[in-house]
């Protein structure tokens, strides 16, 4: 039962509060001519979460937000996302991190989806260097350890979870490309990775298919990517009222 009241809580209940939190926040630091380091102005355009996709009744796990994971309320639109998507698509995710996002799109995703996840080891060197203040992110015991709980309980579910290991910007994406129906950017925020990731999930995303970036407006590297992309593609960028993520549909 609490899994279901999180999932209903999540968008109905936090996103809206947390959607005015945001926008008096940027208002005082205008006001103040100062704006946190983690709050950068938003420049995209916004919708609401439910022109993006179809609200559907979803379940929670792993309620409690460590530094890195989405918010709840962000959460429960990817785990929308995910149950809208078709029966044995495939989902790919890039930066595993703990695997809170990973467990959540599995545990929500139509029967034979299958959800593959990218990860940094770390002792691996990378192409660009990654941003100050993201090292805790890669030098992890193991990467996606939350998901590792529920093997047992969900067997099946936890067996559709693919982990793979790589730098984002050297990985070969050919298997996956042209072939997922939700293609989720949460690596690195660096300028350089955001703007690799994003030419990799474009690769990825099938027709009908969407892209989500994470932490738009909370690291200086993902907003400068994804907005000198639009102003260049002009493919239709869309920040997802009161979180950090942004959202593209691929339509043709």
């Amino acid at each position: 039962m609490i899994s279901r009241y999180f999932g209903f809580y999540s968008t109905h209940l936090y996103l809206p509060g947390s959607a005015l939190s945001r926008k008096v926040r940027r208002f005082l630091g205008r006001i103040r001519g100062k704006q946190s380091r983690f709050l950068q102005q938003a420049r995209l355009p916004q919708v609401s979460w439910r022109e993006c996709t179809r609200p559907r009744a979803i379940r929670l796990w792993e309620h409690r937000k460590e530094n890195g994971n989405v918010r709840i309320s962000e959460l429960g639109v990817l785990a929308n996302l995910a149950r809208n998507c078709a029966p044995g698509a495939n989902l790919f995710e890039i930066g595993t991190f703990d695997g809170r996002t990973t467990l959540n799109l599995a545990l929500n995703a139509p029967d034979g989806c299958q959800v593959h996840t990218l990860d940094l080891p770390p002792e691996m060197a990378t192409k660009f260097a990654i941003a100050e203040g993201e090292r805790h992110m890669v030098d992890k015991p193991r990467s996606g350890a939350r998901c590792e709980k529920y093997r047992e309980r969900e067997p099946e579910r936890i067996g559709r979870i693919h982990q793979l290991y790589g730098d984002s910007a050297t990985f070969d994406y050919t298997p996956y490309r042209d072939s997922c129906a939700l293609v989720f950017v949460d690596g690195s925020h660096a300028y350089e990775y955001a703007l690799s990731d994003t030419r990799a999930a474009l690769s990825m995303v099938t027709k009908g298919g969407v892209i989500v970036w994470h932490d738009y407006g909370i690291w200086e590297g993902v907003n400068r990517a994804l907005e000198e992309l639009e102003a260049k593609e002009h493919l239709g960028l869309r920040n997802i009222r009161g979180t950090s993520l942004v959202f593209w549909r691929r339509e043709n």
